[in-house]
């Protein structure tokens, strides 16, 4: 998840207050916080990003990395992926995971195929990721049933 999708998370958990008014109450200046939010690569320095970590009571560390992980970036990881045709794993804010081949990307969301089932994992939900050659692949789990 990006530093701009994890602001976007924490504005909705906190109320869903406007960009006006946060930038307000923590002297960002007019339009950062949409840009923050909306944009498909990071934006934002370090002390802005800060001063909203600081504003939603949660560790500065908590935004800094997830700047790294831009949702442009997982483009481009996706894509790749499917073009040379080898799994990536997926990390996701829930603490799960999944590994497959990229069936398809859009803006909101991939299809992964893991273990001959189609998987859509949201975008947004994805915090980081790795492109994996096919030897790197988890193996088949085996039925046990």
């Amino acid at each position: 998840m990006s530093s701009g999708d994890y602001l976007r998370f924490l504005r909705a958990v906190h109320g869903g207050k406007d960009f006006f008014t946060i930038e307000a109450e923590t002297g960002i200046p007019s339009g950062v916080m949409r840009q923050i939010e909306q944009r498909y690569r990071a934006i934002g320095d370090e002390d802005t990003l800060r001063r909203l970590a600081e504003y939603y009571n949660v560790p500065p560390e908590e935004v800094l990395w997830r700047h790294r992980w831009s949702r442009a970036k997982l483009t481009f990881a996706l894509e790749d992926a499917m073009r040379q045709d080898v799994p990536i794993r997926l990390y996701l804010r829930t603490g799960h995971m999944w590994e497959g081949k990229v069936r398809w990307v859009d803006l909101g969301a991939t299809c992964l195929v893991v273990d001959g089932r189609e998987i859509i994992v949201q975008r947004h939900w994805v915090d980081k990721w790795e492109l994996l050659t096919t030897e790197e692949a988890a193996p088949a789990q085996e039925d046990m049933t």
